[in-house]
């Protein structure tokens, strides 16, 4: 029974972020988005997808408004920067390392999915405790802005 919930659980977070990327609820998006629930939900009924992650989490919607919130006000500071960045030709891009904190796979999925949806940042590839993401702004140090609060709330949530 577990498995289901946290497979429907699963599907219904990815079918969101599908809602979100895409702007929009029109009948193609919702039907194409629906895909994930559906797949995760059979994965984690059949065992190839194992779900072992604490069903509270889901429960603390206080963490989950920090979350959206710590996330939103970054991309719109990404969208400000990118922009200047565009207007004024001024950019450093590059490959940064950076070290991530959350242990459990659903928070490092969000930490990455975070990264990737602000403006001027995608996460390239994962490898043990570090994520390459390629930057429109280079940061002096290993570490990206925001991304530590963003960790914080991940880690209290997910473990």
């Amino acid at each position: 029974m577990r498995r289901w919930i946290g497979g429907i659980a699963v599907g219904g977070l990815l079918w969101g972020m599908w809602v979100l990327l895409w702007r929009g609820a029109a009948w193609p998006i919702l039907t194409v988005g629906a895909v994930f629930p559906v797949a995760t939900l059979g994965a984690a009924k059949a065992g190839l997808l194992p779900l072992d992650f604490p069903l509270a989490a889901w429960f603390r919607l206080d963490l989950w408004l920090a979350f959206a919130g710590v996330v939103s006000a970054l991309v719109v500071a990404a969208v400000a920067r990118t922009g200047w960045a565009i207007l004024t030709g001024r950019t450093r891009s590059g490959i940064v390392a950076i070290p991530i904190r959350p242990r459990s796979e659903m928070g490092r999925l969000l930490l990455l999915w975070a990264i990737t949806v602000t403006p001027g940042t995608i996460a390239l590839l994962v490898e043990e405790d570090a994520a390459y993401v390629h930057c429109l702004h280079r940061p002096p140090g290993p570490s990206l802005p925001g991304t530590g609060l963003v960790e914080n709330l991940l880690v209290r949530l997910w473990g």
